[in-house]
């Protein structure tokens, strides 16, 4: 049988309406979909399914869909924050919490996960501001007076603080975290017993909280009870193996106190349990610092949606670099650089790959783009110390370390640095205690070890030295074949004069690391201590045959001044700055060179060279005031003394100097004081600093003052005649003659120059 198909044909009129009721209904939903307010809540109603799925980075999305929209749509702002907060985008989460938290002034809750992460990003006056408009809403909320009291504490606010935390207890006496709050702000007061009653405390009123068992290892790890703070983070981990914080928390523990391998499991499981990517990023940056890249790239490759996680496309391009892939690094660099032109990560990691084929300038320029991005970024100020420490800008590199410092107190890769040039700098015990902080940050830290080392050998002391043999020790059982553990124990052997072993560690040194100039410099070393100098010359020579550099070079230099040969040195130092026009330590060796053999103008020239190219530098402004005032032009030595301390105020000679020619001139009397006196208060012991500030006394028709002053001067230096001079001046002016006239009689009997001779003569009278 055939169906019959029944053909319905409309009248004319009634298809219009029908079609005319189409459109309508069409043009209605066109016009719905594209009224603002109602995309946006579209946008959040997306969001909110995203967020609720685990799927933070979709959810992302669309709230930023939303906000841009509606720039002032709390809501959807509130919700981006959070989801930024779960993809552990902190600094995110804490801009869309603030502006969610200005447009949403009735949330508490946002104000308080606001002020949260203000305090957190040290900001503990905003963080007050958030406390306090959270408590204008709810009076008696307790996390926002646990807030106030945090932040409070972090403006060194004590009782404040204290009245905050009494507050939040009062109003709910069984919350367990509140003593949290309490036994951390007793710690930061030094009350280590009522803290610890705290942090116990809250651990008993709230048995099956994480937190508070986590707060009470952290304390215990504070102090330095290791034992007492693992067994807290391991009871965390019962109530929840597989918790984010007490895994982090564990594994950060065991990485820092030498059981780097065993934080890998605890840093699986948040990885492998978590919907938060953070913890398969915190895996990946494990397997970087481990020297693991090609693990770090197995583990991105298996995370979802890793194209909009924050973070990755860095990670990736870190990855490739540390596993040799340095092109595809460079495409990922300049991909998020294409993305965002300010990404200061992205042009820290393309810094690190420049000085890879060693373009250390190019390098530099894009650390420097980092830092004016992302101040805040340790790493960038870190890179472009080692830069200016490679090239003897010390002080440049010193500012950009303790800069580091200051974002991160516990960076022992800085603290090592640091302590290197302290050491540099003559200050041995400065350099120990920043050697044996950096240590005491991390114990594994093979570089801050070996700094340490260093700095004991560089004292001289025969305890310390003693020490550095103790840990040296330690170095060579678990580093044998490491050269820089050779070279070390060389120099301390060389510092007991222990020839033959210092020279038996330096040639090993020397096997393990033949292109190294540190052991070749420990060999030159020896030699000279048998007094071989050909052997000495021999050494140099024969390895400046197998290659130059710039280090080799100056290590020349450094050979043939001992030798006498100043004319070889100046070679080598002109060979080392064509090697490397930026090698500072060149031109500050070549000016010293030329001033050696009063060849002034040529001194001055090199330190104004080595002035152009360094970020602060003090010493060569000062060399060349020194030159300038030596050869008798003292305005332009002033205009040098006085760029030297506008770049540091507590650059001793540059100040002792200029106070010496303003107090000669008696042109600004009262300036050449408060520079005397700068100098004196930073070595009160240098008899020449002492030397100044008296004579400025003394041209200040103060000889009562000045006096004491010279008596010092000549207490440390007896037998210097200018000194002996200047006092018998002083005594002459307070009347005392019998004593005035002693002075200048020593100082006639220890040489004084001829000019200083006959003004005694004269001040004498006929004998």
């Amino acid at each position: 049988m055939r169906l019959r198909l029944h053909i319905h044909v409309r009248r004319p009129l009634q298809y219009l309406l029908s079609c005319l009721g189409l459109f309508a209904i069409a043009a209605l939903a066109a016009a719905c979909s594209a009224d603002p307010a109602v995309k946006k809540q579209q946008y959040l109603v997306s969001g909110n399914r995203f967020f609720d799925e685990g799927n933070y980075s979709a959810a992302i999305i669309e709230y930023r869909n939303a906000v841009d929209l509606d720039a002032r749509f709390g809501e959807a702002r509130k919700k981006l924050a959070l989801s930024y907060a779960r993809t552990g985008d902190a600094r995110g989460a804490l801009d869309q919490y603030v502006r969610a938290a200005d447009l949403l002034p009735e949330d508490v809750d946002v104000q308080v996960a606001a002020g949260t992460l203000l305090l957190a990003a040290r900001k503990p006056e905003d963080a007050v501001a958030r406390a306090d408009a959270a408590l204008k809403v709810q009076p008696d909320n307790v996390l926002a007076h646990v807030l106030r009291g945090n932040a409070l504490a972090g403006l060194s606010s004590f009782d404040e603080a204290l009245k905050s935390i009494d507050e939040a207890i009062r109003l709910d006496p069984k919350r367990g975290a509140t003593y949290t709050s309490l036994g951390f702000l007793q710690l930061t007061q030094g009350q280590r017993e009522l803290a610890e009653s705290s942090f116990k405390r809250a651990v008993d009123l709230s048995p099956k909280e994480i937190g508070p068992r986590l707060a009470l290892g952290n304390f215990y790890w504070a102090i330095n009870r290791r034992e007492a703070a693992e067994q807290s983070f391991l009871s965390a981990l019962k109530i929840d193996p597989k918790n984010y914080e007490a895994n982090r928390f564990m594994a950060s523990f065991v990485f820092t106190t030498g059981r780097r391998a065993e934080a890998e499991r605890y840093l699986q499981q948040i990885a492998d349990s978590s919907v938060n990517p953070a913890g398969m990023l915190a895996l990946v940056d494990y397997y970087l610092i481990m020297g693991r890249p090609k693990d770090a790239i197995a583990a991105l490759e298996k995370m979802p949606n890793a194209g909009a996680i924050p973070g990755v496309s860095l990670r990736r391009a870190q990855a490739h670099a540390a596993a040799g892939d340095v092109a595809a690094a460079r495409t990922l660099v300049e991909e998020m650089l294409k993305a965002n032109a300010n990404d200061a990560q992205a042009h820290l990691l393309k810094g690190q790959l420049l000085l890879l084929e060693g373009k250390d300038e190019d390098a530099l320029a894009e650390f420097r783009v980092a830092t004016a991005a992302d101040p805040s970024l340790p790493d960038a100020q870190f890179a472009t110390g080692r830069i200016y420490a490679a090239r003897g800008d010390n002080m440049a590199a010193e500012s950009a370390f303790r800069e580091v410092l200051r974002l991160n107190p516990r960076a022992g890769n800085a603290q090592s640095e640091l302590a290197r040039l302290e050491s540099i700098a003559g200050k041995p015990d400065d350099s120990i205690r920043t050697a044996e902080q950096a240590t005491g940050n991390d114990p594994t830290n093979i570089v801050a070890r070996l700094t340490l080392v260093r700095s004991l050998i560089a004292s001289r002391d025969s305890t310390q030295l003693a020490r550095a043999e103790r840990e040296l020790k330690k170095l060579e059982a678990e580093y044998p074949q490491m050269a820089a553990v050779h070279v070390q124990a060389g120099a301390l052997a060389l510092a007991k004069n222990d020839v033959a072993t210092a020279r038996t560690h330096f040639e090993r040194a020397q096997a393990l690391d033949p292109r190294s100039a540190e052991p070749l410099a420990g060999l030159i070393a020896v030699a000279f201590n048998r007094k071989d100098n050909a052997g000495a010359k021999a050494l140099i020579e024969e390895r400046l045959k197998e290659g130059s550099s710039a280090d080799l070079q100056v290590l020349a230099a450094r050979t043939y001044m001992v030798l006498k040969d100043p004319a070889s040195a100046e070679k080598a130092l002109r060979a080392a700055i064509t090697e490397d026009p930026f090698h500072l330590q060149a031109y500050g060796m070549l000016g010293q060179l030329h001033l050696s053999q009063d060849k002034l103008d040529q001194a001055l020239e090199e330190f104004d060279a080595l002035a152009s190219r360094q970020v602060k530098p003090v010493g060569p402004l000062t060399m060349s005031g020194v030159i300038l005032q030596t050869q008798g032009k003292l305005d332009q030595a002033k205009r040098k003394y006085e760029d030297a301390l506008g770049i540091d105020s507590r650059a001793t000679i540059a100040a002792n100097n200029l106070a010496w020619i303003l107090a000669e001139s008696g042109e600004d009397l009262d300036r050449a004081l408060q520079l005397a006196q700068g100098a004196t208060a930073i070595a009160p012991d240098a008899p020449e600093l002492l030397d100044t500030l008296g004579w400025v006394y003394y041209k200040k028709d103060q000889p009562d003052l000045a006096i004491p002053i010279f008596r010092r001067s000549v207490a440390k230096a007896a037998n210097n005649p200018n000194y002996q001079y200047h006092l018998g001046l002083a005594l002459l002016k307070s009347g005392d003659n019998a004593n005035g006239r002693a002075a200048l009689e020593r100082a006639l009997s220890l040489g004084a120059s001829e000019a200083t001779a006959t003004e005694i003569r004269r001040l004498l009278g006929p004998s």
